[in-house]
């Protein structure tokens, strides 16, 4: 991944509009990682397909945002404004 894409995507998964992140392990063992939310579109399942299209007989993981997070790890440290 090129570092100005790299840089991008940090920004994107900071962003709130970004609420889940798909980790796509391809068959030769590169890593890529695809947004789910804002610019690129809130489809989780389109995500998927989109990736298995790309990357036939890739792994793929997904990493979505728990709307209780506050409750369960962050209430009795940070306060709620500095969540993400």
């Amino acid at each position: 991944m090129y570092q100005q894409e790299f840089e991008k995507l940090l920004k994107a998964l900071a962003d709130k509009s970004v609420f889940a992140l798909l980790i796509v392990e391809t068959e030769d063992g590169k890593v890529i990682l695809r947004p789910i939310g804002g610019e690129w579109g809130s489809g989780i399942i389109p995500a998927i397909e989109e990736m298995d299209r790309k990357y036939p007989g890739c792994k793929m993981k997904l990493l979505e945002r728990n709307y209780r997070d506050w409750f369960e790890y962050f209430q009795h440290v940070i306060p709620k404004e500095r969540m993400i």
